[in-house]
């Protein structure tokens, strides 16, 4: 249920392009100042603007990446959008809606969940900034909301751990040494 993105492989790829582009533009440059060097610069200069493409298409992914993270969790759900965590727990949960709060009786359907509690203020988001279809993602709260035994298989919330990059451990089990 957890969804775990990384980044690294476009950083990467982004990285090496910069690289890439640096190094055949420097031998372009140079291949071009020998006397029939103009014909190893045409190669030299078409690998630097594939790279340029790859550098290209590397920071589109890069700006394209959702800025915020959503966190589902056994007891609770939790919004982070940039500095400011909002927490919800499932069990104080009224509504879980799409439409405007306050275009009742004329429903306005919006892009922004707006979650309804029984003793505290409302909050909202947008899916969209989540990576999220603002429909699907309304669905899948009302159905942890309503569903124990789905939310059993979430993983317990653990304060700001659970929301921040660990690295990936796989392997077998081994003791600490002293």
């Amino acid at each position: 249920m957890i969804y775990v993105r990384s980044r690294r492989s476009i950083v990467t790829l982004g990285v090496l392009s910069l690289l890439c582009v640096v190094v055949f533009c420097v031998l372009a440059l140079l291949a071009t100042r020998l006397a029939e060097g103009w014909m190893a610069g045409l190669p030299l200069g078409a690998g630097a603007l594939g790279a340029m493409l790859a550098l290209t298409w590397a920071a589109v992914q890069l700006r394209s990446w959702p800025s915020s993270k959503l966190g589902f969790f056994r007891d609770r759900i939790v919004v982070v959008q940039g500095r400011h965590e909002m927490r919800a727990m499932w069990e104080l949960m009224e509504s879980v809606t799409l439409s405007d709060p306050d275009s009742w009786p004329r429903v306005r359907v919006t892009d922004r969940l707006t979650i309804r509690f029984s003793n505290e203020p409302p909050f909202g988001f947008k899916p969209a900034q989540f990576g999220l279809e603002p429909a699907a993602c309304r669905d899948l709260i009302l159905r942890l909301r309503d569903d124990d035994r789905l939310r059993s298989r979430l993983p317990e919330f653990d304060s700001a751990r659970d929301l921040t990059v660990a690295p990936i451990v796989s392997g077998e089990l081994t003791r600490p040494r002293l």
